[in-house]
């Protein structure tokens, strides 16, 4: 569909409020073959909404005297809203004039021709090759989508988000109300949010340094950042679930962990809002309610394939940070044989294996 010429026409139709005269400026650039073949139909259909029968006709005659192609799907519609009889010799001139523009310019013109369902009741050609045609449709889209589905993998495997998510749109473009694709993009953008705070840590100070930023504030900093945090706070009463994302962000990257915590807990809205809570917890070395917050996930996310795996990612790492190293490790172990591709859990696994006393 041709986005850009349906613009057009509302706004000239706006403007003269004479569908006739639209049409007529239009169909000059038609008759100098300016038209895209999208351009041609969503023209075509806008006549036949308004009623200009004769205007299709006349532009289909001088398609056929000039050899352009002819919009065969709005031709059919108009002789059936006109409720004209065909008899099987014109019914069958009809396909032969479709099979020679089908040689002529190397396109099925039977593709156009079955978008109207007006020859139905003369012959049942139409219906046998619409079915042909959804089929075509189905099978292109299917492959398509396994070919997406496979760089979406690729794209997994190596980590390369910015991809992943570029791919997982596209994929979800083909059926928006998918429910695993939805969990998929989901579990993404958590991913996505761990790998700005794996990013973050992995260039900053030594871990000396980390442990005393993680304290609490110096009261003239606090004291600094309690306009901005009331801000925040009024803010994310009536944000939306993009917003209050973002919102808790900014106050983790403020070390401001409790805040994020307080702000994620009172607003729940999407699974990735858990994911983020979790983290925050973990980050903000709240270890014991992290363990908590782990097990109603378990209970809440029961059903999610993935969820074992970012679980057990989590609760390693706040058992580690209470003190249970042995503990953290053999299960950071166990993640790292099952899924050899996290790589965030192997290279957690061989840091603490270094620590552990």
């Amino acid at each position: 569909m041709s986005t850009t010429i349906e613009a057009e026409i509302r706004q000239l139709y706006a403007e003269s409020g004479d569908a006739a005269l639209v049409s007529e400026q239009l169909l000059k650039r038609w008759d100098a073959n300016v038209l895209s073949a999208d351009d041609i139909r969503s023209l075509t259909r806008f006549m036949i909404h308004c009623g200009l029968y004769p205007v299709v006709l006349r532009q289909v005659r001088r398609c056929l005297k000039r050899d352009m192609e002819v919009p065969w799907s709005a031709f059919i519609e108009v002789l059936a809203r006109m409720n004209v009889q065909l008899e099987p010799i014109e019914v069958d001139a009809i396909f032969e004039g479709v099979a020679h523009q089908t040689q002529t310019f190397e396109a099925d013109m039977m593709f156009d021709l079955v978008e109207s369902g007006g020859l139905d009741s003369f012959d049942s050609r139409p219906a046998e090759y619409r079915v042909q045609k959804i089929n075509h449709v189905r099978r292109i889209h299917a492959e398509k989508r396994a070919d997406l589905q496979r760089q979406l993998e690729y794209a997994r495997v190596n980590r390369l988000l910015s991809q992943e998510k570029r791919l997982l749109d596209e994929i979800q473009a083909f059926d928006p109300s998918d429910s695993e694709l939805s969990r998929q993009k989901d579990m993404f953008e958590f991913r996505e949010a761990q790998e700005i705070v794996e990013n973050a840590l992995a260039h900053s100070p030594p871990k000396a340094e980390m442990e005393r930023k993680f304290g609490r504030l110096s009261s003239d900093l606090r004291a600094a950042a309690k306009p901005i945090v009331r801000e925040i706070r009024h803010r994310a009463e009536s944000a939306t679930e993009p917003q209050l994302y973002d919102l808790a962000l900014m106050l983790i990257f403020m070390d401001l962990h409790d805040e994020g915590v307080k702000l994620l807990e009172k607003r729940r809205l999407s699974p990735r809002i858990d994911w983020l809570l979790l983290e925050t917890l973990i980050q903000g070395r709240q270890y014991a309610a992290a363990l908590g917050e782990v097990e109603s996930l378990e209970v809440k996310y029961a059903g999610d394939s993935e969820a074992p795996f970012v679980l057990t990612y989590a609760r390693a790492r706040a058992l580690w940070g209470l003190g249970d190293t042995i503990t953290a490790i053999e299960l950071m172990k166990s993640l790292a044989r099952v899924r050899p591709t996290y790589r965030s859990a192997t290279t957690l696994l061989q840091q603490w294996s270094e620590e552990a006393p």
